[in-house]
């Protein structure tokens, strides 16, 4: 379960650190706004979505977790495959408003995995070990999801530009989403062992 988790995140965070570094650069080619407007634009998209996303996926988690420890890793799985459809329309949709109404609830459920994950993460090594399982799981997820997100989404903007224009970063975020539903089956994939492996 820890391998499942600790890939599972680092595709959640291969998408959400690329759409969280080329969205501006959507809002302004795709949409028309300058850039005091996007930044009040991903500014409250972070502030409500993220904020509640956060606390959400820890009060939740702790809830469901106690009658199923699987409940741990379910519940970012779910979260992502409900997000993607959300962040799609935000993507495709005409108009400033649509797209921040679209972006604010899946940027929450985009954030629901830190608190059930890191929490599983700890209780699957005895307590002697458990800085060593975070450190492992960081390296791993900010290695894969930091080091390769922006790059990775950048090399597809390029790609799709000779085809789309400036709607070429529309698309690539649009296929870039493919991480999330692979997050959300690695997500799932862990929560069939959490049960067995839990260390209380």
């Amino acid at each position: 379960s820890f391998w499942f988790l600790s890939f599972g995140a680092s595709m959640s965070s291969l998408c959400g650190y690329g759409i969280a570094f080329w969205l501006p650069s959507l809002m302004q080619r795709s949409f028309g706004l300058d850039l005091i407007g996007t930044s009040q634009f991903y500014g409250a998209i972070l502030l409500f979505g993220g904020t509640v996303g956060v606390l959400a996926g820890g009060w939740l988690g702790d809830y469901f977790g106690k009658k199923d420890r699987a409940a741990y890793a379910w519940l970012p799985a779910i979260s992502f495959v409900l997000g993607v459809p959300l962040f799609a329309g935000g993507i495709l949709s005409s108009s400033v408003t649509a797209a921040f109404l679209f972006f604010l609830i899946p940027q929450a459920l985009a954030y629901v995995w830190l608190g059930p994950v890191l929490s599983a993460v700890q209780h699957l090594v005895p307590a002697n070990m458990r800085a060593t399982a975070s450190a492992s799981f960081l390296f791993i997820n900010n290695l894969i999801g930091l080091g390769f997100g922006t790059l990775i989404l950048g090399a597809m903007s390029d790609q799709f530009s000779q085809f789309y224009g400036d709607d070429g970063l529309r698309y690539a975020i649009l296929s870039a989403l493919v991480f999330y539903v692979a997050a959300a089956i690695l997500m799932a994939l862990a929560g069939r062992h959490l049960r067995r492996e839990w260390v209380a």
